[in-house]
């Protein structure tokens, strides 16, 4: 009876084991290199002001929160941002396209904000981190 009882509990055992290691590997294997971490980058950012037609390139500090670019930092206390705001706009976009190399390394991310005002001016943010 013992020896019964020791061998279905080696059985048992090696079968746990190898399920383990089979699910462990599994795993491994279909993960990717994730996102972004949360937090501000520095960014190259190209403006667009569709009912003036101006243009800028700037280098500006971007929040970015699950892959998101959540606000763009003009500096001096000006920024856009998601969320309520009393400056009658809405904001829109900022999710980021990761850019990776052969390793699957993160080496750039791109995406588009576009915020339009009340008095219908619309203005596009085309950002590069």
């Amino acid at each position: 009876m013992k020896k019964l009882i020791i061998l279905i509990m080696i059985i048992f055992l090696g079968n746990l084991s190898s399920a383990v290691h089979a699910s462990s590997i599994n795993v491994n294997s279909y993960c990717e290199i994730g996102p972004i971490d949360n937090g501000w980058y520095k960014a190259s950012v190209k403006y667009y002001n569709y009912n003036t037609s101006t243009r800028g390139n700037y280098t500006l500090n971007v929040k970015v929160e699950y892959d998101r670019v959540v606000e763009i930092d003009f500096g001096e206390g000006g920024s856009v941002h998601t969320g309520f705001n009393n400056s009658n706009y809405t904001y829109s976009g900022g999710y980021l396209s990761l850019n990776k190399n052969y390793d699957g390394e993160i080496i750039s991310a791109s995406g588009k904000v576009t915020i339009r005002y009340t008095n219908g001016n619309t203005v596009t943010f085309d950002i590069e981190i």
